[in-house]
Order: C-alpha cells, then structure tokens, then sequence
C-alpha cells in the first residue's frame, strides 16, 4: 500500500471508529446546542438595549450574529484534542516506539485527526443549521452555506495542524497545557470566536487580521453574513497557505523531537 494510501486508511479507520462512540457525538451536540443558547441569547440582550436606546430596530442584526456564531462554534468544538493525544504518547515514551515505523508520526496522527475532525463537523452541521434557523427565524442562502463549508473546513484543518504543533511541544516541556491555552485565548480574542473583529477598536482589528486567528474563526464567521465570492477564494488560498506553512513547522518540530530522543537515549 501506497503512502498516501496508509494515511487515508487511518483517516477512514479514525472516522467509523469515532462514529461508534455515540455517547461522545451526542455529549458534543448538546455541548454545541448549548453553548450557541447561551451566547445567542446575550447578543438578543446588547441587541434589543442598543435598539432601545436608539430607537431602532435590532433584531436583523441580533439573528446575523446567531448564524456568525453557528460557523464560529462549529469550527471550534468539531476539533479533537489531537494535543493531548500526542502528548500522552510523548510523556508515555509511546512516541518512541511509533517513531520507528515507515509512516511520519506527525502525519498518521493528522491523519487520525483529521478522520475525527470530518466525522464532528458533519454530524454538528445540521444541528447548527436547524439553530440558526429556529433562532434567527430566517435562513441562510444555500450559496452561502456551501462556500462558508468549504472555507470552514480548511480553517478547521489550520486550527488542528497547530493543535499537532502544540502536543509536539512535549517532547521539551512534557506538559503543553500552557502553549495551548495561550493560543487558545489568542483564537477566542483575535480571531473572533464570539465576538465579530468589526466591532474592535481600529488598531486591534488591524493587528488580529494580520495574524492567522482571524482567517480560522472571523473569515468564515464574515462570510455567513456577507458572502463574496471574491472574499471566500482569496480567504480559503490564505487559509491554504497556513496549512501549508503550519506542516512545514509541524515536521520540523516532528525532525526535532527525534533528535531530541536520540540525544537523550530514546
């Protein structure tokens, strides 16, 4: 069998693997219903008092909001803790052994991701539709839906080759916990995951979209509310890019770790 072929296999065994843990899918679909509620419901609040105060009409923009967070959480809670995984196998000395096999490590745990990634965001994205609808009270263009999957996907897998980057920190800081929630507050603020970059101050919204935060969570986000199909190519070949350059690091970082087990006797 092929290379490539071996990492489809995985993604496919990860997938249906993943597709048997039903208590899991089901925990995670509640979790996402939930959390869309909660924040849906606060951005009704700002909404309807800016309306009040103004005297105008705020609803449009309450429902539009409902569908920019549908994307955002979407994106968010269909990534697996690719993170944790790896560094289990690096504190465990797992890593060792799996490193010696013919396949790039770093490329069969994406590839295992990447299996899990899919699965989730095809079982949340009905869910999120049938919110977005009863909660907004208006749906979203098919053409909008369509190019926002499409571009939400590839921001999807930028956001999982740095979860892989983050875990492979192990092999040096044994416990990756603190790089991931500093990029994690990073992506929730600069990318915009329940507040849209529009509403930040002028400076911090130039600093955000010049930093890969905003393509993974606000590209999307904007592209629900504003489809263009000028702004959707150019914002999937940056996201491209990312995934390209966040590879590139991710095996370096994979290069590295071996040395570093090398070095230290295994």
């Amino acid at each position: 069998m092929s290379g490539h072929r071996k990492y489809l296999a995985i993604a496919s065994a990860a997938f249906w693997h993943r597709l048997s843990e039903r208590a899991a899918l089901i925990g995670r679909i509640v979790f996402y219903c939930l959390i869309l509620l909660v924040f849906s419901c606060v951005w009704r609040t700002i909404f309807a008092g800016r309306s009040a105060a103004a005297g105008a009409e705020g609803s449009g923009a309450a429902s539009s909001y409902v569908w920019y967070l549908v994307v955002t959480e979407w994106i968010m809670l269909s990534q697996p803790s690719l993170h944790l995984e790896i560094e289990s196998d690096v504190r465990s000395g797992d890593v060792a052994y799996q490193l010696a096999r013919p396949l790039s490590y770093v490329g069969a745990k994406l590839a295992e991701g990447m299996g899990d990634l899919f699965l989730r965001m095809i079982i949340l994205a009905p869910f999120g539709l049938l919110y977005g609808r009863l909660f907004s009270g208006q749906w979203v263009s098919a053409g909008a839906l369509a190019v926002c999957a499409l571009v939400g996907m590839v921001a999807a897998l930028v956001l999982l080759v740095s979860y892989a980057g983050i875990g492979l920190c192990a092999f040096w800081l044994h416990d990756c916990m603190p790089v991931y929630l500093v990029w994690q507050k990073l992506l929730f603020v600069l990318g915009g995951l329940m507040v849209p970059l529009s509403i930040y101050p002028e400076w911090l919204r130039a600093l955000a979209l010049h930093l890969p935060f905003a393509s993974i969570l606000y590209g999307p986000g904007q592209l629900v509310l504003h489809p263009s199909p000028e702004h959707a190519l150019r914002l999937w070949l940056e996201l491209a890019g990312w995934v390209g350059a966040g590879l590139l690091i991710v095996l370096g970082l994979e290069r590295a770790g071996r040395r570093s087990l090398e070095l230290g006797g295994g």
